[in-house]
């Protein structure tokens, strides 16, 4: 292998993190869920010295600004959403297939305002000011 380099092996269920594979993961119990994954040392280092450099602030010296929000006309979501969509943000909404995702979003959404790219792997929605 090439000098820099190590291997990880991370379980897929739980990511638990080993430094050799295993066939039972010790922590949920899952049999062959070991993947290996290469890490560059090297990278790893980069990451840390930049880590250091930042700045470290109280929490109390961060200021809290306002934002408009859209109301999604879902009483749940812009609740979870802390009163609707921001512009500009982009929210990923995800369940089981065929629960009905794009049904509801396209069946509340459906104005000029909006416009929709459909793909079998997604539905992106972006609102045109």
């Amino acid at each position: 292998m090439a000098k820099g380099k190590t291997s990880v092996f991370f379980c897929q269920e739980c990511g638990y993190e080993s430094a050799k594979w295993m066939g039972q993961c010790p922590a949920c119990k899952e049999w062959n869920t070991f993947v290996e994954e290469v890490i560059d040392k090297k990278q790893t280092e980069k990451v840390r010295k930049q880590a250091s450099a930042a700045k470290v602030s109280h929490i109390s010296d961060i200021s809290v600004e306002e934002q408009s929000r859209m109301g999604t006309g879902f009483l749940e979501l812009d609740r979870v959403l802390g009163g609707g969509i921001v512009p500009g943000s982009l929210v990923l909404v995800g369940g089981d297939p065929g629960i009905g995702k794009s049904t509801e979003i396209r069946g509340k959404y459906f104005r000029k305002s909006w416009q929709w790219e459909a793909t079998p792997q997604s539905l992106v929605c972006t609102m045109t000011m």
